[in-house]
């Protein structure tokens, strides 16, 4: 892209641009990670007798990628079983974090 293209980029395909380069780096960092997990693994499993090798390499070391729970649904349900003090005590924290 030259000089005069990105001067000339809309908001919206900047954003875009953004969005699919975070894309590409995220792509990036998990496949090192796959792969140093894997290793480490391998390492590990060296070590210990056949019957108490690790199989699953999620259980022997997790990673952000690997969790399939909806934390904004957990977060919600935690927020909708609060009672009135807990709630105020959730927005009092909240204005102090945005000061």
């Amino acid at each position: 892209m030259t000089r005069q293209e990105f001067y000339m980029m809309r908001p919206g395909e900047f954003w875009e641009a953004i969005r699919a380069h975070e894309s590409k780096v995220n792509a990036d960092r998990r496949h090192m990670g796959e792969l140093v997990r894997g290793a480490t693994l391998r390492l590990v499993n060296i070590q210990l007798a056949k019957k108490d090798r690790i199989k699953d390499p999620k259980k022997f070391w997790p990673m952000p990628w690997d969790d399939t729970v909806d934390r904004g649904a957990q977060e919600l349900k935690r927020l909708e079983d609060l009672d009135e003090a807990g709630r105020q005590a959730e927005v009092d924290k909240f204005f102090a974090r945005v000061k």
